[in-house]
């Protein structure tokens, strides 16, 4: 009769075998443990390194009777507060220049204000404003004396033609 040859190391009780076992284990434990971290830091890369964020570009035109033939006050606010941002589509802009100052103070960094004032039939070039990194949202208010919210979340990414008409402004996204 034949038997088949045992190999050594599959002899219980052979060190060596233990060993390669043991080298085995550690080798595979060692992986998955690299390829852990290596996903825990592309994930962290991921959201540490984000695409330069889209600029807001606007055209304004402005009616010769825009604002009873006054001058009108625009402000454009880029929001990094994420709860500012939620409460800031329902804030009119009576509210928002009337608040402006302490806004600012309060949320310092966290708000980017840009503001002008035109009077009506003013002809006014391109806008085009950089969009720091970690901004929630855009809005623009606009200083009409008239009842109204007269502001309006600002989208970003596009060309927004602003019309600041007689008593109210609108906004319309190039195609």
């Amino acid at each position: 009769m034949c038997s088949r040859p045992q190999s050594r190391l599959a002899v219980p009780g052979n060190p060596l075998a233990l060993f390669l076992m043991m080298a085995a284990l550690v080798a595979s434990l060692a992986c998955a443990s690299a390829r852990t971290k290596i996903k825990s830091n592309a994930e962290k890369l991921t959201r540490l390194v984000t695409l330069t964020p889209a600029p807001v570009k606007l055209d304004v035109v402005i009616d010769p009777n825009a604002n009873s033939n006054s001058p009108i006050a625009l402000d454009v606010v880029l929001i990094k507060d994420k709860n500012f941002w939620k409460a800031a589509p329902n804030l009119a802009a009576k509210d928002w220049f009337a608040q402006k100052s302490d806004l600012q103070r309060r949320y310092g960094v966290k708000l980017v204000v840009q503001s002008w004032e035109w009077i009506p039939g003013e002809k006014i070039s391109p806008i085009t404003r950089k969009v720091p990194r970690g901004v929630s949202g855009a809005m623009v208010f606009a200083g009409y004396p008239s009842p109204g919210s007269h502001s309006a979340p600002l989208p970003r990414g596009v060309t927004v033609t602003i019309s600041l008409g007689p008593e109210d402004f609108t906004m319309e996204i190039a195609q």
